[in-house]
């Protein structure tokens, strides 16, 4: 399990800018300009725009994000369990991945590893998306 912060901001190509020249270094980005994935040495940095001022996705909000190497299901049957109930799997183009609320009510998002969808651009994981399927 990996932890991501996501970073909600004014302006996701202003604050992509920012965080490159401290040192991180861009792995991907909607061609829409409303989220940017950014690497570093010890994990990564999600941008995203903010939407809803006074929430929890208000700018200068950070949410916790998490990727897991273990399938989504089991993990998700394992909180149901224990009393926390997630929403249903999703399937994006940048992945699967499921929300939780944690114990004092703050929603967390936990994305599946994919290995092959890591190293792919958003351009080519949404033309993918957008193919027929068989």
């Amino acid at each position: 399990m990996r932890i991501t912060p996501i970073r909600f901001v004014r302006d996701v190509e202003a604050s992509r800018v920012f965080y490159a020249l401290l040192g991180l270094a861009e792995r991907t980005e909607a061609t829409s300009g409303t989220w940017a994935d950014l690497n570093a040495v010890g994990g990564s940095l999600g941008l995203h725009i903010a939407r809803h001022p006074g929430t929890h996705d208000d700018a200068g909000a950070v949410a916790l994000q998490f990727i897991s190497d273990e399938k989504l299901e089991p993990l998700a049957e394992r909180l149901a369990a224990a009393g926390y109930e997630a929403s249903p799997v999703m399937d994006e183009t940048f992945g699967r991945y499921f929300t939780v609320l944690d114990p004092d009510g703050y929603r967390i998002q936990v994305n599946e590893a994919d290995k092959d969808l890591q190293n792919l651009s958003y351009e080519i994981r949404e033309s993918a998306a957008l193919k027929p399927q068989p």
